[in-house]
């Protein structure tokens, strides 16, 4: 019978448990027990990032509370510009040795997966915001191919049995990664062989990217098992959080209102009626009171407990 797991993405939901640890682990223990709307168990995942230094008691903070964990990389990559498809090659491994120290760290945490982006397609993209050309699409697409192979081969040497998630992002809007475009996406996947390598596909980045999301999900499908919840405002682009913001789903002019999101679940599930997957929701908390904040998000979607 499929299963379906549920996870937060903290850093999002939680957003200062990016830089507190007395927070993250507040927020663990939360989300664990009884204080929230909804039973102990029903997550049993969290999506984070913390910076370094206390990955050792992270371990211990998600074993103690019965919480599998993913490891984000994306904060560490962004953070420095770094883009694993880079025409400079010296960018490129910069970026792919990044990447490797976050897999060292998700280990050591004891994450069983770590999440990335492709990172941009060129650096000047974020500043004029030109379309690429089709050859440096077709260029940055190799420089991609190659740094999974390094990640992989590390990987390899290493001993990890740690997943690799690519998580396609907004290809025009603020961050102009190269794999947005769900065909692009498709492409790649395909020339992809790295044992653990899938996508983590976000909903509001298809919609960002001007693309239907259940025909999106349809084609990503068989690398596909991990999608997440979230919102935009892409109809004005004179509103402040037009763009990749992870607005709430009764945001004056978001994309879709929580009955909207109750129905797209419904969809994914009927995507995948013979396996399991993962649903996560990422919205971006700017409340004083996170926990009540997120109680109220909760208690407006009681759909996202349905199996």
């Amino acid at each position: 019978m499929r299963k379906i797991k549920r996870s937060l993405v903290i850093t999002s939901l939680f957003p200062k448990t990016l830089v507190s640890f007395d927070e993250l682990k507040d927020t663990v223990l939360f989300l664990a027990g009884s204080n929230n709307q909804v039973k102990q168990g029903c997550f049993q995942q969290l999506e984070f990032y913390h910076p370094p230094g206390r990955d050792e008691e992270i371990a211990k903070l998600f074993k103690d509370a019965h919480m599998e964990s993913i490891f984000i990389a994306v904060p560490e990559l962004k953070g420095a510009n770094l883009s694993l498809c880079s025409l400079d090659e010296n960018e490129r491994i910069m970026a792919v040795n990044t990447l490797k120290t976050c897999m060292d760290r998700a280990i050591i945490t004891g994450s069983h997966s770590i999440m990335f982006n492709s990172g941009s397609v060129f650096p000047d993209s974020m500043i004029t915001k030109a379309m690429p050309s089709p050859e440096q699409i077709k260029n940055s697409c190799t420089a991609y191919l190659r740094s999974l192979e390094e990640i992989g081969n590390y990987r390899e040497k290493q001993g990890y049995t740690l997943s690799l998630l690519l998580e396609p992002g907004d290809k025009n809007i603020h961050y102009f990664q190269l794999l947005g475009d769900t065909d692009l996406v498709v492409k790649t996947c395909r020339e992809i062989s790295i044992p653990g390598y899938s996508l983590t596909m976000d909903i509001a980045h298809t919609r960002l990217n001007n693309e239907d999301v259940i025909s999106s999900l349809g084609k990503t499908l068989p690398w596909c098992n991990h999608i997440h919840l979230c919102n935009c405002v892409i109809d004005n682009p004179m509103d402040p959080f037009f763009g990749d913001y992870h607005v709430d789903f009764d945001f004056p002019g978001a994309s879709w209102t929580y009955a909207d999101f109750a129905d797209i679940f419904e969809k994914i599930k009927n995507l995948y009626t013979e396996r399991d997957f993962t649903i996560s929701l990422e919205i971006s908390c700017r409340a004083e009171d996170n926990k009540a904040w997120f109680n109220n998000v909760i208690s407006k979607c009681p759909w996202f407990f349905t199996d």
